[in-house]
């Protein structure tokens, strides 16, 4: 599994396949980033020990229509005054109020009181998520010969590589666990360690399909008769037969198991253009538009709750955060992915803020901008902004000297504004319910000990901390030396 997020998921499930970390010194600089997150963690009541971060009422943004500024106008601002624009946060939303475990300023997760995360922390049962996978049905699909002529057509499309983009098996807990921690107003994961997010440069080296292009325009409220008038135009299937399928649905929508039939019977009768277009409609319809209709994973709680903790106590030492560096011959980086602004598909749109995940693209992380407004032209700001939005993220951010890198009030000012856990940690480690609530994000927000350990760590505590302490000091020293074999055996005793 590769990626940024391939290294975490390898992290939460165990460690055995974790590459080990050399004593490099980019590595001991990294170490102590991660200090600072281990601290806070420590700490018994960190709300007057976190002090509120200082920042001017004069905060400017980047801009995109008016967020990303033109070419010739970037000369106009002194670089100092833009990089102190963007690491300073916006005390005019100090006055917002708070939730316990959630963030302290509401400017930026605006909607955190609907979200499942505040649910969780205060102990609600969500009920049962469901996955939606089709993997097994395009495994099944793939295996039908394609003629050269139909290969042809999906190749010129760009979209032959999601035919073998598709898992089988889906660790549901695991993306229960993540989906927990996404946020649409930023359009990221909300991590103990800051932000991450899918990043255009993963679609291109993860999914091989270009982040290039226009977007795509859907056709808006499709009645039932065009759904079957396109069937009968475009997939070759009569109008009887679209008909059929259309009343069946009761809805402008294909089952995949009609258009596999469909795509069979086109090959059997030569009509290979209209079964390039059924091949390719099943295609995106089992992989990055898959239904939710149909083809569901259900999972129960007691496999999220494991995964949720294991993300409640992610380090720096869990994450590559550049994971394709040294795959760059065979996946070039592609400079689209540090665009920002809005991205759309059909009616839906959503922001793209490379500048809250900059560690993803090896830069040093600061406190970004607020989020900016969806723009009036969304298709207008991505075709002729692109050039100068990627020359000011150069500008602006620069790149780290070591993994994982921060700003020295970015962990102060994550912690006011977003909710770095989900599980309250009297709940997650001493069994206890809310009974000792947080009244600060800061309390919760990087694994500091709960109430209920003020008699003392249980046994159960100490031999999980322990294991985790052997798991990261095996993978900071040398294999097979001495301090190795060492830590190896107490892998095993204690079944790291």
């Amino acid at each position: 599994m590769r990626g940024a997020f391939g290294q975490i998921i390898r992290n939460i499930i165990g460690g055995d396949g974790a590459e080990r970390i050399p004593p490099t010194t980019s590595n001991r600089r990294r170490n102590e980033a991660n200090r600072q997150i281990r601290h806070r963690r420590r700490r018994q009541d960190i709300h007057d020990d976190v002090p509120e971060p200082q920042m001017e009422e004069d905060v400017r943004e980047p801009q995109m229509e008016d967020d990303v500024p033109e070419p010739q106008m970037e000369e106009d601002v002194p670089k100092s005054q833009l990089e102190e624009d963007v690491s300073e946060p916006q005390m005019e939303h100090a006055d917002d109020a708070g939730f316990p475990g959630g963030p302290m300023l509401r400017h930026v997760l605006t909607q955190y009181e609907h979200h499942v995360a505040r649910r969780l922390w205060e102990g609600e049962d969500r009920g049962p998520l469901k996955v939606i996978t089709h993997g097994l049905k395009l495994k099944k699909f793939s295996e039908v010969p394609v003629p050269h002529p139909v290969e042809r057509w999906i190749r010129e499309s760009g979209l032959l590589p999601l035919s073998s983009a598709y898992l089988t098996m889906v660790d549901a807990g695991l993306v229960s666990a993540f989906i927990e921690r996404w946020h649409r107003e930023t359009s990221s994961f909300h991590l103990p360690f800051g932000e991450m997010t899918i990043t255009l440069d993963d679609v291109a080296t993860l999914l091989h399909i270009s982040p290039n292009g226009k977007f795509f325009d859907a056709p808006v409220n499709m009645s039932t008769n065009n759904a079957a008038r396109a069937a009968h135009e475009y997939l070759g299937a009569t109008w009887e037969e679209s008909l059929a399928e259309i009343n069946f649905n009761k809805c402008a929508q294909y089952r995949l198991q009609w258009l596999r039939d469909l795509y069979s019977r086109l090959i059997q009768t030569n009509q290979f253009e209209c079964a390039a277009r059924a091949y390719l409609l099943h295609l995106v319809g089992s992989t990055i538009f898959a239904d939710k209709t149909a083809g569901s994973t259900n999972t129960s709680l007691g496999s999220v709750s494991g995964a949720i903790e294991r993300l409640d106590a992610l380090l720096l030492d869990d994450v590559l955060f550049t994971p394709y560096d040294d795959d760059r011959a065979n996946h070039p980086f592609d400079d689209i992915s540090m665009f920002s602004g809005y991205l759309r598909c059909g009616g839906v749109s959503v922001p793209y803020l490379p500048e809250r995940c900059l560690r993803q693209f090896g830069r040093i992380q600061c406190i970004p901008p607020d989020v900016p407004p969806r723009p009036a032209s969304i298709d207008w700001v991505w075709q002729t902004t692109m050039q100068s939005s990627v020359s000011v993220f150069r500008r602006l951010y620069h790149v780290a000297s070591f993994p994982g890198e921060v700003t020295e009030d970015y962990y102060p000012w994550y912690m006011y504004v977003s909710h770095p856990l989900i599980i309250p940690r009297s709940t997650a480690h001493a069994g206890t319910s809310s009974e000792h609530p947080s009244h600060h994000p800061s309390s919760a927000a990087h694994v500091g000990t709960s109430s209920a350990t003020h008699a003392g760590p249980s046994s159960s505590d100490r031999d999980r901390r322990t294991a985790e302490l052997v798991r990261r000091g095996i993978n900071l020293v040398e294999s097979f030396s001495e301090i190795y074999e060492i830590l190896s055996e107490l892998c095993l005793m204690y079944d790291v």
